[in-house]
């Protein structure tokens, strides 16, 4: 026997391979193996063993219960904007119909009041038509009426130098205003049967101190007694009053920009009223040039007329 011939003799030198289904065996065990392995990974990827996310742990529980919550509670948040949102919108829907629903009415509103002005403008465009031919007419009419004036005064002077009318006994009377006389004549050679002896005196006119005038009224007392009145206001000398004992009265009130002026009046005629030569007897004042006193009094303790006026004075702005 050699030095490594320790085999028992039965024994093949070569060592026995392993049988078929003990190969099956092994191959099957490891498949297993890597199956569970892969298994094992994929359900640690979709749930952690770790102990912070194990949903058996309270606290996980109560986290996820909090996120739950706060889900709910925007859920909520969410569907309450949502409602929000949609009354919003169907009080802006409201507002639209409300506000379409003015405009409408605006719009035919409008459409009235435009229907109107033309309307007015067309009956304006009627009635300014219609005045138009109303106030020709009228021209027409008062044409005709200052021919047939014209031609009737025409007649009446033909007829009254025919009948040779004409003033006889002039006579000065009472003086009526400043430097104004009243005078009067008879009409004479006025037929009996005349019947417009009124107009004929109107029309009649007579020189006096070389002037001549028309009379300012007539009185018919009959045929051979019509009567003219004149006022005469030229060459009167005793008819002329004047002012005198100018006094400043002052401002008439504070801020007023009017100064008062008084002046007494003397001269006034024999019989003559002293307002009506108070209100026509010329003054002027600061080139200011007035035809008789703004306002007159008589004084009644000695009859005195006395006269103002209220001229503009910058000094009594103030």
């Amino acid at each position: 026997m050699g030095l490594y011939d320790n085999t028992p003799e039965g024994e093949p030198l070569m060592p026995r391979q392993p049988s078929h289904r003990h190969q099956g065996y092994l191959y099957t065990a490891f498949i297993a193996l890597v199956t569970a392995g892969i298994g094992i990974a994929i359900f640690a990827s979709v749930v952690s063993l770790s102990p912070c996310n194990n949903p058996l742990d309270p606290d996980v529980r109560n986290r996820i219960r909090k996120k739950w919550d706060f889900e709910l509670r925007h859920h909520e948040q969410e569907v309450l904007e949502r409602v929000d949102t949609h009354n919003r919108w169907s009080l802006e829907d409201s507002e639209r119909i409300r506000l379409r629903a003015q405009w409408d009415f605006e719009l035919r509103h409008h459409e009235q009041e435009v229907l109107k002005r033309v309307d007015t403008n067309k009956r304006w465009s009627l009635e300014d038509s219609e005045r138009i031919r109303i106030r020709e007419q009228w021209g027409r009419e008062v044409e005709e009426y200052k021919r047939e004036v014209e031609e009737r005064r025409k007649n009446e002077e033909e007829e009254r130098l025919r009948l040779n009318m004409f003033w006889t006994d002039p006579e000065p009377h009472m003086c009526t205003s400043y430097s104004t006389r009243e005078f009067t004549a008879r009409l004479v050679n006025v037929p009996s049967n005349y019947n417009r002896r009124v107009e004929a005196c109107m029309a009649t006119a007579i020189q006096i101190h070389g002037v001549e005038y028309t009379p300012k009224w007539c009185e018919d007392h009959g045929p051979n007694n019509v009567v003219g009145h004149w006022e005469v206001n030229q060459q009167q000398p005793d008819c002329v009053s004047s002012w005198i004992w100018y006094k400043d009265l002052g401002c008439v009130s504070p801020g007023s920009g009017l100064r008062r002026i008084e002046q007494s009046l003397k001269n006034i005629p024999l019989g003559g009223s002293w307002s009506e030569f108070c209100a026509t007897t010329p003054a002027s004042f600061n080139g200011v040039h007035f035809v008789g006193a703004q306002s007159c009094l008589l004084d009644p303790n000695n009859n005195g007329t006395w006269g103002y006026w209220d001229i503009d004075d910058k000094r009594c702005n103030k």
